[in-house]
């Protein structure tokens, strides 16, 4: 088994339609251009001393760079290890040093730099592979791809074993690498091509970061059964319109912030979105007033998916007709899903509970963290840490999280991450970050803060703080100063006492 088997089928069957669209430049690659493409740069890691288990590092943008890139390093049996480029050096230093990743491949000059600054705290990265103007170092990404041979035999693999590690931080602690095997893709992917009811025909077009557990749904599921994949490096309403327009896209997947940003841009003088049938939108919940007035500017089709990075996306979804405003849907084929009390007893229909969740897709582990990873399951069931409920009919709804976890625009915001940056500035005597309720990205995060004595801080300071040192979409957007948090008689920070204030 590989997961990128599906890429050389695909080739076989349908060698001259388009696998990849660039919305950004307009390139555009037939699958037997990309399962090529794909192979060089196989061949290339090979050459490089890339073996069957070593991680590489892909620090990309979406495009069709980072889909050779992904979809390569898997071939060969790596572990491909994508990570955002938003990421700061300390992000990217502890994630290439706990993966121990042999190779990186990453663009722009900022990022690059990124990468090169902290190469004396990653020893064990061995080759740097870049695009556009290179670094001092480092390897061209189009002269490593053109010196390669195109034909490259897949390495068979294991069900269990590791495709692709995703870093997700928790409530408390380090980041955890999700490890997601070839078993738990070749199900999402065909699990995600009923869900989205998607053929070779259409076309699926999406600007969610493909760092993010959402390409199960983005890239897997239209990959496999031949559809072609529209990207867009980054989002933009005006841009994503004109696409969906110029190409007559049939699928789009966001969050539902793009559906609001688009929904303010969309003009039907302007575009013809007549060929879009189908929406998904995942991430956070969707309001549920917003559901007629998306289908009321760009017509029927919108269904809500739940899934995490543990899960690999997708366990549940509603159906295309059969949806109901506000849940997120019945479980997806092959899996079974439960509400259980504090002693997991199994709930019945609209008792709020935890939701547990068992299936194919569900990940094998946290990287070298075994004890974590046991926590993380209950008699085979993972527990998702989501509150919520499932009425009579199947279908669930989320009504909280057990977890701390922000949500913000479809990026995972974790309080702690957060909370340990604002304590290495020396004025800050505690914190603590809180997600608030935002109607364009469901939540932001705020924090609350108290300075040491003397100390003066303001909310712009604390803000330019956070941002040279974590990704933008986890810098607190409000600032609070307070005089003392509330805290509990064994002295645990009662949070939801900041949230009543």
């Amino acid at each position: 088994m590989n997961i990128v088997d599906f890429i050389t089928r695909n080739a076989e069957f349908y060698p001259h339609r388009r696998a990849i669209i660039c919305g950004d430049d307009g390139r555009e690659f037939t699958w037997s251009e990309y399962s090529q493409l794909i192979n060089r740069l196989g061949n290339g890691l090979i050459n490089l001393g890339v073996q069957k288990g070593d991680r590489v590092g892909i620090y990309l943008p979406n495009g069709p760079e980072w889909l050779i890139a992904f979809f390569g390093a898997m071939k060969i049996g790596a572990v491909a290890l994508p990570f955002n480029i938003l990421y700061k050096t300390g992000e990217i230093s502890y994630i290439l040093s706990n993966s121990r990743a042999k190779v990186v491949i990453g663009a722009s000059p900022e990022v690059k730099q990124n990468i090169l600054n902290i190469l004396n705290e990653i020893p064990l990265v061995e080759r740097i592979i870049t695009l556009g103007e290179p670094l001092e170092g480092t390897i061209d990404f189009q002269s490593f791809i053109s010196e390669n041979s195109d034909v490259l035999a897949t390495v068979d693999c294991a069900e269990d074993d590791t495709a692709t590690m995703l870093y997700t931080s928790g409530t408390t602690g380090r980041p955890k690498g999700v490890m997601l095997t070839h078993k738990n893709f070749v199900t999402k992917a065909a699990v995600n091509g009923v869900a989205e009811q998607i053929s070779e025909q259409d076309i699926f077009m999406t600007a969610t970061p493909y760092c993010h557990i959402f390409i199960t749904v983005t890239l897997l599921g239209p990959l496999y059964v031949g559809a072609s994949v529209l990207s867009m490096s980054r989002f933009n309403p005006d841009k994503a319109l004109e696409l969906l327009s110029r190409y007559r896209v049939t699928h789009f997947a966001g969050v539902p912030t793009m559906y609001i940003f688009m929904m303010n841009s969309y003009s039907p003088e302007k575009h013809d979105l007549s060929a879009w049938r189908f929406k998904q939108t995942a991430g956070y919940s969707m309001p549920p007033e917003l559901f007629n007035k998306i289908e009321g500017a760009f017509g029927p089709g919108l269904c809500e998916y739940y899934g995490s990075t543990e899960t690999g996306a997708t366990v549940t979804y509603n159906r295309f007709g059969h949806s109901k405003i506000g849940s997120i849907g019945p479980a997806a084929p092959g899996y079974s899903m439960k509400v259980v009390d504090e002693n997991f007893n199994e709930l019945p229909a609209n008792e709020v509970g935890e939701l547990l969740v068992k299936g194919n897709g569900i990940f094998k582990g946290y990287w070298e963290m075994p004890e974590a990873t046991n926590e993380a399951f209950k008699d085979g069931y993972f527990c998702t840490g989501d509150l919520g409920y499932k009425d009579e009919d199947g279908y669930f709804y989320i009504v909280d999280r057990k977890k701390d976890l922000i949500l913000c625009g479809g990026y995972n915001v974790y309080p702690r991450e957060v909370e340990d940056i604002l304590y290495q500035n020396p004025k800050i005597l505690e914190c603590a970050i809180l997600g608030k309720e935002d109607p364009d990205r469901g939540e932001v995060p705020v924090a609350y803060i108290v300075l040491r004595q003397g100390e003066q801080l303001t909310e712009e300071e604390v803000i330019d703080f956070c941002k040279q040192r974590m990704a933008s979409y986890k810098v607190p957007r409000f600032v609070n100063f307070i005089d003392e948090i509330p805290k509990s008689s064994t002295g645990k920070i009662l949070k939801r006492m900041l949230k009543a204030d």
